[in-house]
């Protein structure tokens, strides 16, 4: 599995895009977009201010393309097992961005060295 096509830069797959999540033990997919794990080089997490609650992403960067995938999204849960399976020192992100509330909080939380 690779990364077929990004339309732009980022993706953003919110809590309310209905497009399927297959989530496999060598990576995910989005729609037409598939991400291997061996092609993830940087993992972020972090929150948006929605007013009345936050909503926490998780990031996926492949070299230049990135995909965001929020917490309210359905299927989250399952990649969320599977990134730390396939990635085990993302396991604490929530931990790293859940405070200060209404602050952004990016965090690094795998990089490919």
């Amino acid at each position: 599995m690779s990364i077929l096509r990004f339309p732009t830069r980022r993706s953003c797959i919110g809590a309310d895009d209905d497009s399927p999540l297959t989530v496999t033990p060598f990576g995910f997919a989005v729609a037409r977009d598939c991400v291997a794990w061996q092609s993830v080089g940087e993992i972020r997490a972090y929150k948006v201010d929605r007013r009345t609650t936050d909503e926490a992403f998780v990031e996926f960067w492949m070299g230049n393309k990135g995909i965001a995938i929020s917490e309210g999204r359905a299927g989250f849960d399952e990649l969320e097992a599977a990134m730390v399976a396939a990635f085990p020192d993302t396991a604490c992100w929530r931990a790293n961005v859940q405070f200060p509330v209404r602050a952004r909080n990016e965090t690094v939380l795998f990089r490919r060295s």
